[in-house]
């Protein structure tokens, strides 16, 4: 459905009392229309509940362009699409800007980690993190995504024949983001913790308390007045107290697996921990080499930030990427018989390894190519924090 936004009589009727207390006190308080040569959008505003914020700002794009004004009362957010607009935000004239409202949502969750953390706190943390993705590592990880990829592949065949012998069906309906987000899951959790989830055949409880977290962030994100500050609001409502139980039963399992990490360290400078036979040895994971990089020194609280980052948003962003490549090839068959008649030629019958799969070109161009049409996340938040004129006209 279309935000119904236009000004005629017969759409006015279908706003609420609440749309328009709110466009009255966008008049009032925020200058109404007056933004420069900007666009404002206003109408149905309780449009935004109920569904996700990004349907709505589309449905505004459609009918206000690349920029434009979304005003509530005293608050009001620019909203960009225009590529050149967003590179200056973003890269130009990044230090203008902060995460604002991004960083309030994620802290409780993600601490000081790469997503919600300052500019100057993101450097020195990727600093840190960046060794660990050294070429030895992602060879041996080439196993571990083949490994669960089978996994996956004998799940799929399982539930095939399931269908086939009590529907007589040859096809089945499945929800490819569920299932990639598993697969993504299982990945993380043995490649970066040396932890098996084993998410893609079962259910765990850490899972399902990632799973309530990104629920609560995602919710968070549509309330434009952050209630869960309100002291002992985490208490009260029933909502918020299983949040803090999710984020108790994550950092339980983190702080245990760090635990182990630092009792078993190994310690060693950066070159000699590249250096290792990733391919050979027990542990090959991203924590144990930051731990032993780090040595006794490793900040509990630092690499939990670390490691929820990308435990929690490194899986959704990877199922949403499959789902929509997917989702891409079902639309275009002679594409998709095309990346696999290369993953044949490529492959054939044997396993991928990291040097294979760098040869899969046109693979990678899918990848590209669905994230430019249906980028991960679909919705980045800035706030300004100084006045700042935009390219064009604003």
């Amino acid at each position: 459905c279309r935000c119904k936004l236009s000004t005629n009589a017969e759409d006015n009727k279908s706003m609420s009392l609440f749309d328009n207390a709110s466009n009255l006190l966008t008049n009032l308080l925020s200058g109404g229309r007056r933004f420069g040569f900007m666009p404002t959008a206003e109408g149905a505003v309780s449009d935004l509940f109920g569904r996700p914020l990004f349907f709505a700002l589309y449905d505004w794009f459609l009918q206000h362009g690349s920029v434009y004004k979304l005003a509530f009362g005293p608050k009001a957010f620019v909203v960009v699409s225009d590529p050149i607009v967003a590179r200056h935000i973003l890269r130009d004239n990044a230090f203008t800007y902060d995460k604002g409202v991004l960083a309030d949502i994620l802290e409780p969750i993600m601490g000081k980690g790469l997503i919600p953390a300052d500019l100057d706190t993101w450097k020195q943390r990727r600093r840190v993190i960046a060794p660990g993705f050294h070429s030895l590592y992602l060879e041996a990880m080439a196993k571990v995504f083949t490994d669960c990829s089978i996994r996956m592949k004998d799940k799929f065949e399982k539930l095939l024949n399931e269908e086939a012998s009590s529907k007589g069906k040859d096809n089945m309906e499945l929800d490819l983001e569920a299932e990639f987000s598993s697969l993504a899951l299982d990945i993380i959790g043995l490649g970066v913790f040396n932890y098996d989830f084993g998410s893609i055949t079962e259910e765990s409880p850490v899972i399902k308390a990632v799973y309530g977290t990104l629920f609560e962030a995602e919710h968070r994100s549509t309330f434009y007045i952050p209630y869960w500050k309100i002291p002992l609001i985490e208490w009260l409502v029933p909502r918020q107290r299983k949040f803090q139980n999710d984020l108790r039963v994550i950092n339980d399992c983190l702080d245990g697996l760090i635990k182990n990490a630092k009792e078993t360290r190994e310690e060693a400078d950066v070159e000699k921990l590249q250096q290792r036979d990733y391919k050979n040895i027990k542990d090959a994971s991203l924590l144990r080499f930051l731990v032993d990089m780090r040595g006794v020194d490793a900040d509990d609280r630092q690499l939990r930030d670390d490691l929820m980052t990308m435990l929690i948003a490194g899986h959704e962003t990877t199922a949403a990427v499959l789902t929509w490549a997917v989702f891409c090839l079902a639309q275009h068959p002679s594409k998709m018989k095309k990346a696999q008649a290369e993953i044949d030629s490529v492959l054939g019958e044997g396993r991928p390894t990291f040097e294979s799969v760098k040869k899969l070109h046109y693979l990678r161009l899918i990848v590209a190519e669905s994230l430019r049409l249906y980028p991960q996340p679909p919705l980045l938040i800035r706030r300004s924090l100084k006045s700042d004129t935009l390219p064009g006209i604003y």
